[in-house]
C-alpha cells in the first residue's frame, strides 16, 4: 500500500470529542504525512465545529440524536456512525478502541473495505470505577462478544504495550499484533517553563523539592498511596498536573495527613514536557489493581523521561525493563506509601545522580522511545494491508 498511499482514504473513528487525544492526532498526522488522505470521525460536543481541518486531516463530528430510551439510542447512534463512515467512501477504516469496532465493521461492508483495530488499552481488562455493577456487567458482556466476533476480522491490529500485544495475540489467535506505543514527539531541547507560573502554582514553595504526577486523577493510579507517601516527607511537595474525579478527595486526604499537595489543571499536550522539566522528579505510581493497569505502558513515564526528570516507577516487568534499561530512575512497590517515600528519598538524596538519571532518560527517548519509532511501526502495519 505504501506505493499507492495517495490513492487511499483512511477514515478513523474515535468515540470522544477529539480535543486532547494525542494518540489519534499523532497517527492521523503520520498517515497524512505519508500521503494518505485522512478523515477523523469523532463525537460532537458543545462549542466544537462540526467540521475542521487539523494537521493535514479532516475532522467530522457526529452528534447523538433521538430519544433517551435505554439501549435504543445507543443502537441508533452505532448505525448512524456506520452510515456516516460509509458515505465518506473509505478505502481503509481505523477503529480507535473496542467501542468503535461495531460501526467500523458495519461500514466495512462485509469485508470489502479493510479495517485496522487500534487498542488504546485492554478494553475488557478495565476496572469498574464509578460505573454501576449492572451497567459494567452488561458492557463487559457486550464488548466480549464484539471483540470475539470482530477483532479476528481486522486487516491489522495495533496496540500500545508489549503485554497487550501478547494478550491480544493469544486471546484471538492473531498471527501478528503491532506495537505502536504512545511515545512522545521529540523536537530538540525542552525549554523549561515553571509550574509556579500556572494558575494555582503560586502556592508551590520554590525552596522545597517538587514531586510531579501527570495525568488523570482516578482510581487504580496509586494516587492515594502517593499522597500518603508525601505525608511521610514534610520537606517535599507534590504537584498533581491533571484532572479527574479524585481531585477533591485527594486534597482532603492530603490535608488529613499533613501532605503538601498542589492540584493544577492540565496544560496543552505540546507544553507538558516544558512544565514538567521544572519539577525534581516524576512518579508513575500505578498499582495494577486491574489487568489493564498491569498491562499499561503509561504516557507519563515517557513524558518524565523526555523532560529530563528521574522517575519513580511501579515495579511492573515491562516498566522495569525500560527504567532500568535506560538507568533513569528507581522502581518501587507503589502499593506501599513507605516504599514510594523511600524511592523518592533515594533520588533526592543524590542530586548529581538524579541529574544523570534525567539525562539518561532524555537520551533514551531521543534515541528510541519517541514517536518516530512508533510511526514507523504504524506505517509498516498499513503497508502490510493489501
Amino acid at each position: 500500500m505504501a506505493e499507492t498511499a495517495g490513492h487511499h482514504h483512511v477514515v478513523m473513528l474515535v468515540r470522544n470529542e477529539y480535543t486532547h487525544d494525542t494518540r489519534v492526532e499523532k497517527e492521523a498526522r503520520t498517515l497524512a504525512a505519508a500521503g494518505y488522505r485522512v478523515t477523523v470521525v469523532a463525537d460532537a460536543g458543545p462549542g466544537l465545529p462540526e467540521r475542521e481541518t487539523r494537521d493535514g486531516s479532516e475532522v467530522i463530528r457526529v452528534a447523538r440524536g433521538g430519544r433517551r430510551v435505554p439501549g435504543l439510542r445507543f443502537v441508533l447512534h452505532e448505525l448512524r456512525l456506520a452510515r456516516r463512515l460509509r458515505t465518506l467512501r473509505p478505502t481503509v477504516l481505523h477503529a480507535h478502541d473496542t467501542n468503535a469496532l461495531v460501526p467500523v465493521a458495519l461500514a466495512a461492508q462485509g469485508g470489502s473495505v479493510p479495517f485496522v483495530y487500534d487498542a488504546h488499552e485492554l478494553w475488557l481488562g478495565r476496572p469498574r470505577r464509578e460505573r454501576s455493577r449492572v451497567y459494567f456487567a452488561l458492557s463487559q458482556l457486550y464488548y466480549t462478544i464484539v471483540e470475539r466476533l470482530l477483532v479476528p476480522r481486522a486487516a491489522a491490529t495495533i496496540t500500545v504495550s508489549p503485554p497487550i500485544v501478547d494478550h491480544l495475540r493469544h486471546r484471538y489467535r492473531l498471527r501478528d499484533v503491532a506495537l505502536v506505543a504512545n511515545y512522545p514527539d521529540v523536537a530538540g531541547e525542552v525549554v523549561r517553563r515553571e509550574l509556579r507560573e500556572l494558575p494555582g502554582g503560586e502556592a508551590i514553595d520554590p525552596d522545597a523539592p517538587v514531586v510531579l504526577y501527570l495525568g488523570g486523577l482516578m482510581a487504580g493510579r496509586g494516587l492515594e498511596q502517593l499522597v500518603d507517601a508525601i505525608g511521610l516527607m514534610p520537606s517535599v511537595q507534590l504537584v498533581l498536573l491533571g484532572s479527574g474525579v479524585l481531585g477533591a478527595p485527594l486534597l482532603s486526604r492530603a490535608a488529613g495527613r499533613g501532605a503538601r499537595v498542589h492540584l493544577l489543571a492540565p496544560v496543552p499536550p505540546a507544553e507538558v514536557e516544558a512544565y514538567a522539566s521544572s519539577a525534581d522528579l516524576g512518579v508513575n505510581a500505578i498499582v495494577g489493581s486491574s489487568l489493564n493497569d498491569r498491562y499499561s505502558l503509561p504516557n507519563k513515564l515517557f513524558h518524565y523521561m523526555a523532560a529530563g526528570l528521574p522517575v519513580v516507577a511501579s515495579d511492573l516487568p515491562h516498566v522495569r525493563a525500560i527504567v532500568e534499561g535506560a538507568g533513569c530512575g528507581v522502581m518501587a512497590d507503589t502499593s506501599r506509601p513507605e516504599a514510594i517515600a523511600e524511592a523518592i528519598g533515594r533520588i533526592l538524596a543524590d542530586r548529581e545522580e538524579a541529574v544523570a538519571m534525567g539525562a539518561r532518560g532524555r537520551a533514551a527517548v531521543a534515541e528510541r522511545y519517541n514517536w518516530t519509532t512508533a510511526a514507523a511501526q504504524l506505517r509498516a502495519a498499513y503497508d502490510a494491508i493489501s
